[in-house]
């Protein structure tokens, strides 16, 4: 009996002792908190809405969205970048916090390669617009306008080292290197409402937020920088079609954790990233908003990517001379 008794109480301790453990590795078990580093309203803010909502039927707890806006999304994704690598404090990122922000900050505050396990969710082409007013129906006539007025005509952008603000300085090299203003503001709803009012006279800004605006004749788009024309929009040039080179301006946008976080973390967020990606529902929603799904949500061919968008992407900020 003393010895059975025994046996009870030291199953009863090793029991004790293994079932916290077994409840760290049900991921998750808590709510999950999704850093935005722009602010609400936004085309990254809108996406990471709709990526959270489905997102937390499929992982069966909330994911908590936290606008963090700032430096060209710099801050927001600083704060993840140091944050506890235990899959519970997320980023939904984007070329600006990936590619741009980087590579044009003196000092950058992470390594966006290094410092995180990233997941691609969506491309959305940028498109170049113009306030309605301006007296230019294409890309051509615009840059004739600037060729001719050096210094006189302005754009927005939703911060230094955002991708419309070097997307812009792309384009500019690539027309002959125009001289033009760059005016930031502090996130893409204020750039966009810059722009809208007239403001600025031009600016970079993504495909499915501005075209509510040009249909209602509240600005002109006058060239799609995606890959190819887009369905919902199959009247508007790219702007390879019009005769710029290598003029490809996207800004693609992932789910981001701390670099270390466990494997298996990162196994059950791409587990549940490609369910939701892959949903009609969601692939509708989204590409009625401009937005290109990537269904695939391999962390492997995500870095592959991001490296290869810095590789491409910092000769250009070394010609522009473009700074944070």
């Amino acid at each position: 009996m003393k010895r059975r008794a025994f046996l009870a109480g030291a199953v009863s301790i090793s029991a004790a002792s293994v079932s916290p453990v077994w409840a760290q590795d049900r991921y998750p078990s808590r709510p999950i908190k999704l850093v935005v580093p722009f602010p609400p309203g936004g085309p990254t803010d809108v996406f990471a809405r709709r990526y959270a909502e489905r997102a937390s039927e499929v992982l069966g707890q909330p994911m908590v969205i936290e606008n963090r806006a700032g430096a060209g999304g710099l801050i927001g994704a600083t704060a993840v970048a140091k944050a506890p690598a235990d899959g519970y404090t997320l980023l939904f990122g984007s070329s600006s916090t990936h590619v741009s922000g980087p590579l044009m900050s003196p000092n950058p505050p992470y390594d966006p390669i290094r410092d995180f396990t990233s997941i691609t969710v969506g491309v959305v082409p940028m498109i170049l617009a113009v306030r309605p007013n301006l007296q230019v129906n294409s890309a051509k006539e615009l840059f004739d306008l600037i060729r001719a007025n050096p210094g006189k005509y302005s754009y927005s952008s939703s911060g230094p080292g955002s991708i419309n603000h070097l997307g812009m300085e792309l384009l500019k090299l690539r027309a002959g290197g125009l001289n033009a203003l760059h005016v930031p503001y502090k996130g893409n709803n204020p750039a966009l409402l810059a722009l809208l009012s007239g403001e600025v006279d031009f600016a970079l800004d993504t495909f499915g937020t501005g075209l509510q605006y040009h249909k209602a004749g509240r600005m002109k788009m006058i060239a799609n920088c995606g890959e190819k024309r887009s369905a919902v929009a199959p009247e508007i040039p790219t702007s390879t079609e019009l005769g710029i080179p290598d003029s490809t301006v996207t800004t693609v946008n992932m789910v981001a954790c701390p670099a270390g976080t466990p494997q298996a973390v990162v196994d059950a967020l791409a587990s549940a990233t490609r369910k939701v990606m892959t949903d009609e529902g969601t692939i509708a929603t989204l590409s009625k908003l401009g937005i290109e799904p990537v269904t695939d949500a391999d962390p492997a061919k995500s870095s592959k990517f991001f490296a290869a968008e810095i590789a491409r992407w910092a000769p250009i900020v070394k010609a522009s001379g473009a700074t944070i």
